[in-house]
């Protein structure tokens, strides 16, 4: 095993998605295992770093996470191109209780695909603990569609955020790996 302060993979990855749909959660959840009922809105960009070891067909590796946490707010659209710059993977996020944000998953997934290119990128639909507006079928076929993994996910209980973040790190790997 590396010393803690070495790894084998940096990885940027942006969260993308509407405001609200709990990019922060995910965020906070994943990189300190906290959950706070209520989140200030994300000016511009939050920014947050995490190692995990992560099984990979080349054996267990440590992978270093900058993950950069997108505003959802209109108001910052003219600013968040420039925290895409780097960024080789991404999860575009949506609420299942709000079907609003499942409409712009699009419009996200071709913003990340202008300023990043073709990078792996998972399908997250957040807040699963509570009573959902979005079909799973829905859900499943759009993510079909697109070719994507998908998750569903509850920031609150910590539900499948750790394993988003780890299948993230296998497909950017693969990727790399491809070129």
């Amino acid at each position: 095993m590396q010393p803690e302060n070495e790894y084998s993979y940096l990885f940027k990855v942006v969260v993308v998605g509407d405001g609200g749909v709990g990019k922060t959660s995910i965020t906070m959840r994943f990189s300190q295992g906290i959950f706070r009922e209520s989140y200030k809105m994300t000016i511009g960009v939050d920014f947050a770093v995490k190692t995990i070891e992560v099984d990979t067909p080349f054996g267990r590796r440590l992978v270093k996470y900058q993950v950069w946490d997108q505003s959802g707010q209109e108001r910052f659209a003219h600013i968040r191109p420039l925290y895409y710059r780097g960024a080789i993977g991404s999860l575009c996020v949506y609420d299942v209780t709000n079907y609003e944000s499942f409409e712009h998953l699009p419009s996200w997934i071709e913003e990340v695909e202008q300023y990043c290119g073709d990078i792996p990128m998972i399908l997250v639909g957040n807040k699963r603990d509570l009573p959902r507006s979005v079909p799973l079928e829905d859900a499943l076929e759009f993510a079909i569609k697109r070719n994507l993994l998908y998750f569903e996910t509850s920031a609150k209980t910590g539900e499948n955020v750790n394993e988003v973040f780890a299948d993230l790190a296998r497909l950017i790997i693969l990727s790399r790996s491809q070129v």
